[in-house]
Order: C-alpha cells, then sequence, then structure tokens
C-alpha cells in the first residue's frame, strides 16, 4: 500500500499577484498521514540506486483497522523559486519512516512491492524535473504554467501508484509485479538524465 504526501513550496512571490520580500514563503501545501500524527515526520531518506529499503525503515505503528500489511509513505518534495527574474527548482523523491509501517517485517516479497512504490516515485520525480526544465528559466510565464504542470504530475503519480497495486494485487500477483519491476527499472534507465 502506499500514501502520498505532498510538500510544495513556492517562494519570492512566484504565485502571488504582489511582490513578496525575497525569501518570504508564497504558497506553502502540505498533507500529512493523519493516522500517525504523532510521529515524528522529520526524517526522511532520499531515494537511492545503491540503497534499498529494509524493514528497520518502517518505523511507524501500523493501522489497526487498515486491511494492508505495509503502507510506505513517499513524497515528492517539491521546492521553486524566483530569484533574479530566473526560475530555480529543486524536486526530491524522499521516503517517511515515521509514517511507514508494517504487520509484517519477515516477508521479503512484501518488502520487494513497497521497494517498486519507492521506486515509482522516483520515475515520477524524474518526470516532474524534466517537466519543470522545460517550464524554461524566466519566471515570467510561470505563474499560470506551474501550478498545473505540479498538479498534475501529483495526479499522475497518484493514479499510476492506485494502477500498480490494483494490477500487483498489492504485490500478491507475482507475474505482474515482476513486470512493474522491469518497466520501472527500464522507466529509471530512460530518465537516467533527470535523475
Amino acid at each position: 500500500m502506499f500514501i502520498i504526501t505532498l510538500l510544495l513550496s513556492l517562494l519570492v512571490g512566484l504565485l502571488l499577484p504582489h511582490a513578496t520580500p525575497a525569501g518570504s514563503p508564497a504558497s506553502v501545501i502540505y498533507v500529512p498521514n493523519p493516522a500517525n500524527s504523532g510521529v515524528s515526520n522529520t526524517e526522511q531518506l532520499a531515494w537511492s540506486a545503491e540503497r534499498k529499503l529494509n524493514w528497520e525503515d518502517f518505523r511507524g505503528t501500523p493501522e489497526s483497522t487498515n486491511p494492508h500489511h505495509a503502507l510506505t509513505a513517499a513524497n515528492l518534495a517539491v521546492d521553486a523559486r524566483c530569484k533574479d527574474n530566473k526560475f530555480y527548482y529543486e524536486v526530491k523523491c524522499v521516503f517517511l519512516p515515521g509514517e511507514s509501517w508494517s504487520k509484517n517485517k519477515k516477508s521479503e516479497k512484501l518488502l520487494a512491492h513497497e521497494q517498486l512504490h519507492f521506486d515509482l516515485t522516483e520515475v515520477h520525480a524524474r518526470m516532474l524535473r524534466r517537466e519543470l526544465k522545460e517550464l524554461g528559466m524566466s519566471c515570467g510565464n510561470l505563474k499560470t504554467n506551474l501550478n498545473t504542470t505540479v498538479g498534475n504530475a501529483f495526479k499522475a503519480w497518484k493514479a499510476e501508484q492506485d494502477q500498480f497495486d490494483k494490477a500487483s494485487r498489492h504485490g500478491l500477483d507475482a507475474e505482474v509485479q515482476q513486470d512493474w519491476d522491469n518497466r520501472i527499472t527500464q522507466r529509471l534507465r530512460e530518465l537516467d538524465a533527470w535523475k
């Protein structure tokens, strides 16, 4: 299972009709996982091809009413700002240990499924980096395009995560999961320039 959290920080009047002082937030949106509101959300693990998730990374408390065996909380953290009329952005793919949990920390198949959720998040981080690059470096045309670009990216990310869970039956269909694993690996290679 997968939950999306969103951290979007837009600075220096990018979306506001009036200029704001340099360094002042223009808009901050954060949608946390309400199930673990008592857990610190400050720790993050950046996606890495060399470091795979392990069960010790899943530090949240399992939701007893949730029928699933594990939950991966991942985040596309987007920081976009204008400075001296130039557009700067950073997109990070991170795993949130305090919001991620498992009821079965012995299953390697389940861990592989959760890793694929994280890998798929990295695919979408790379796609968003590519799309933000295509917006150009000038801040003039960003007001209308940035929200649409980021909003569409988040919708596509969530839809594909849901599609992965549905198609693989949350990892129970090994053949379908292997197919997704192969396709995600191929897409990461194809998007290597945007890592």
